[in-house]
């Protein structure tokens, strides 16, 4: 964002679980390297215990609500940013944004999220306005007015008519609004998953998707750009950033979860590295088995 965007006075909000003396030092390191503000809120991840989450899905979703309900105590316009999405362009179009009485200005989730969501929460007219919440330029002034938190808890608890969410906030945030959004174009979410790679050995198909007037890439998926295996060129945008960095010099990520072993092994054969991918192969069925 910084870099993309010198002519905004950026201030940054950085909700997290975790941090320590090195974190702390980086973010400052930033913001005087950038000339920004960075304030970092810890969060307690107790405040969440009574709300469900999911092997996709952990706690930390329910940052973005708490985010918005403290911020909206002091500010009255929020870019929310998901920590998977990379800014590649100028965002002045969604800055200049000027809220009459909508909740946020949104970008519609792809065609498939649409007619399922919609399915399943029952409301016809939603179909093309249902949102994905990894983009959202909020109205904190009208959220604070109209006491969304309280609501939202209520629709995470499944104490509604809509009962338990399957994708937890995000429908939570669809439904709160009754879309009373302004709807952006896709180009300020642009979804792409490196899970494409797998089918494109040119690795050159990604411009079809992610093109010039791209401004937002949502890194969606098991796999994300900081992994040690996702080396592509579509991960470049994240790439940059990383190497304008104080981060630059930091190991990319190393797989953890079962699931990113999986994809690990898978990705390093497509990618020719075929003793690397090998042992990676073994290491995720050895894994498997003993938690079996």
């Amino acid at each position: 964002m910084l870099i993309n965007n010198p002519d905004i006075n950026c201030v940054f909000h950085v909700f997290t679980d975790y941090v320590d003396d090195t974190y702390l030092a980086y973010f400052k390191n930033t913001a005087q390297q950038f000339n920004t503000k960075i304030n970092v809120y810890l969060i307690d991840p107790d405040y969440f215990l009574d709300l469900p989450t999911s092997s996709f899905w952990s706690y930390a979703t329910y940052f973005r609500v708490l985010s918005f309900e403290y911020l909206s105590q002091s500010i009255t316009t929020l870019l929310y940013l998901d920590a998977d999405v990379v800014c590649k362009g100028s965002l002045k179009y969604i800055t200049d944004i000027q809220f009459n009485d909508e909740f946020a200005a949104v970008i519609p989730d792809t065609g498939s999220t649409q007619k399922t969501s919609v399915t399943r929460l029952n409301i016809p007219e939603m179909e093309g306005k249902y949102f994905n919440a990894g983009v959202i330029y909020v109205n904190l002034k009208k959220w604070h007015e109209s006491n969304l938190t309280d609501y939202i808890f209520t629709l995470l608890r499944g104490e509604t008519e809509y009962g338990f969410l399957k994708y937890l906030d995000q429908d939570a945030l669809n439904i709160a609004f009754r879309m009373n959004n302004i709807y952006l174009p896709n180009d300020y979410n642009k979804i792409y998953t490196l899970k494409n790679e797998l089918k494109d050995r040119s690795h050159q198909k990604y411009k079809n998707i992610i093109t010039d007037s791209t401004v937002l890439i949502h890194y969606t998926g098991i796999t994300k750009p900081w992994h040690k295996w996702a080396n592509y060129p579509s991960a470049q945008f994240y790439q940059r950033a990383l190497s304008a960095s104080p981060w630059r010099d930091h190991p990319p990520r190393e797989a953890q979860s079962m699931m990113e072993m999986k994809k690990r092994y898978k990705h390093l054969l497509v990618q020719g590295k075929y003793l690397s991918g090998a042992m990676a192969g073994v290491a995720y069925l050895l894994k498997k088995r003993t938690n079996n």
